[in-house]
């Protein structure tokens, strides 16, 4: 009892975000950017990080979010503008410039500040463990919104993720000023979920719930529908783990989650990999 007690706040802070960034990850694996998350949550992270030692706001604060939002809407509008106007370069390889950029600006800002180096591991690592119902609350209406609103829009969002990850747009995209519309709004909610899950999970949770489940579903399936529940298993079964892992031997939180998903996605990998030489020689 002592330890479902301790647990179910941090159990149902990470089900909240495997929620809605395994659905995201679905779309970032279909376009072909798999770094966007880890930029925009570095760059949520250096908008927090300014305004907690230029401005000494609370890091759970609600201004603190505006600053990593207003950061992460700035990112957004120039990603979708650069994914029409910019073709010298490939995509991934201005969300890695921005990415530099933003892990710099925040290395800088804290060497500027007392204690730099406990806030940068909380910027990455996070401390799930330690998710309160403030936490829940502002992050579960978020994401339930910005849920409501891709649902509601699926088709569209869809669609443009198909094609852009294929390079090429059809004729059901209107016109280019439709396309920078809807990849911004994708871009900026994804901004906003990861500007409210960043200061809970840190970046590297939040890149792996994006990233490896999606994948993970990818290895087996094409259907979105069939992708999404197995993403979601394969997170919810991580969770449970890791949270088990952490509490048994006193181990940080966020690295025992993304360990156990790293290893189920890689012995998915090779089973796939084997049972497919192996139908082959047959």
């Amino acid at each position: 009892m002592e330890m479902i007690s301790f647990l179910t706040l941090p159990f149902l802070a990470s089900v909240f975000m495997l929620l809605i960034l395994g659905y995201l990850g679905m779309h970032v694996v279909e376009r072909e950017i798999i770094f966007i998350d880890i930029a925009l949550a570095q760059i949520a992270a250096l908008g927090a990080t300014a305004g907690h030692v230029f401005f000494h706001i609370h890091e759970h604060s609600f201004t603190s979010y505006v600053f990593a939002f207003v950061c992460t809407a700035v990112a957004a509008l120039f990603l979708a503008v650069a994914d029409k106007r910019i073709k010298q370069i490939t995509h991934e390889a201005i969300i890695g410039v921005l990415y530099a950029i933003a892990s710099a600006g925040a290395l800088f800002i804290l060497a500027l500040s007392a204690g730099g180096e406990i806030h940068m591991e909380h910027m990455l690592t996070g401390n799930i463990l330690w998710a309160g119902w403030n936490d829940l609350l502002i992050s579960g209406s978020v994401f339930l919104v910005v849920g409501m609103f891709h649902f509601v829009f699926r088709k569209k969002f869809i669609r443009l993720s198909e094609n852009t990850g294929k390079r090429k747009h059809t004729s059901a995209d209107s016109s280019e000023k439709d396309i920078v519309l809807w990849n911004f709004l994708f871009y900026l909610t994804m901004g906003l979920v990861i500007t409210v899950a960043v200061d809970v999970a840190g970046v590297l949770v939040i890149f792996s719930f994006l990233i490896i489940p999606a994948v993970f579903a990818l290895i087996f399936s094409s259907s979105w529908v069939t992708r999404l529940l197995t993403g979601w298993s394969v997170g919810l079964v991580s969770i449970i783990g890791g949270l088990l892992f952490s509490y048994k031997f006193d181990f940080s939180c966020g690295p025992s989650i993304i360990s156990i998903l790293g290893v189920i996605l890689i012995a998915a990998a090779l089973f796939k990999r084997f049972s497919k030489r192996g139908g082959e020689t047959v």
